[in-house]
């Protein structure tokens, strides 16, 4: 690494590949972020304690897993709200291709331990159907969104459900400010026409494709 390179501005968000990064980062980020912190705050001063009982780890681990489809789809929505104004009128087809772009991220990893063989394909169903489905609507607030799935977050959070009961507005909020984080990422990294320019594109010959493959 030469001496200034840390000075130099990572190239923007453009492309599909680029997109599928910042998606699975952010999702990674937002899962791990919410449920360490909650533990952390939960378990007080016995954390560091807590967090290296191999029983815990594993649990954190199957919790982390679980809930990452549904930050993938909170992410890819929030995605597809920022870059609907950069699409025009073909919004349908930017849908295509962003949906394509999360496939690409459940398609990096293997099936989670302890999880069912189709685990990564109901991933990729539930984030395809719901960006579909905000093409139905008026985008919403991003701290809004993820309200749809807090209560099915806040259920795998590997702390016994009889201490975090009173604790589903501090785990919503959590996600809340995380994800607001995630678009703030998402407006300064994104080229967002260059790359609303290259989901029309990817998204149009997804249809094709799938027009061609009809009977």
């Amino acid at each position: 690494m030469g001496l200034l390179d840390f000075l130099k501005r990572k190239p923007p968000i453009a492309d599909l590949p680029g997109l599928s990064d910042f998606l699975d980062s952010r999702s990674a980020f937002l899962v791990q972020k919410c449920l360490y912190e909650y533990a952390r705050a939960r378990s007080g001063i016995l954390s560091p304690k807590l967090f290296k009982e191999p029983t815990f780890k594993a649990a954190m681990e199957t919790a982390q897993w679980g809930n990452y489809p549904l930050c993938l789809q909170h992410v890819t929505v929030m995605a597809e709200h920022t870059l609907r104004q950069h699409a025009g009128g073909e919004a349908d087809e930017m849908r295509e291709g962003l949906i394509a772009a999360s496939d690409a991220v459940c398609r990096r990893y293997p099936v989670p331990i302890g999880f069912e063989s189709g685990f990564w394909e109901a991933a990729r169903l539930r984030v395809a159907h719901r960006v579909r489905l905000a093409g139905l609507a008026p985008p919403r607030a991003i701290k809004d969104l993820p309200h749809e799935t807090a209560k099915e977050f806040s259920e795998r959070v590997p702390i016994h459900p009889e201490l975090r009961q009173f604790d589903f507005e501090l785990v919503t909020n959590n996600l809340r400010v995380n994800l607001c984080r995630a678009h703030e990422d998402f407006l300064a990294m994104a080229d967002a026409s260059a790359l609303a320019r290259a989901l029309i594109a990817a998204g149009s010959q997804t249809e094709a494709a799938a027009a061609s493959a009809a009977p």
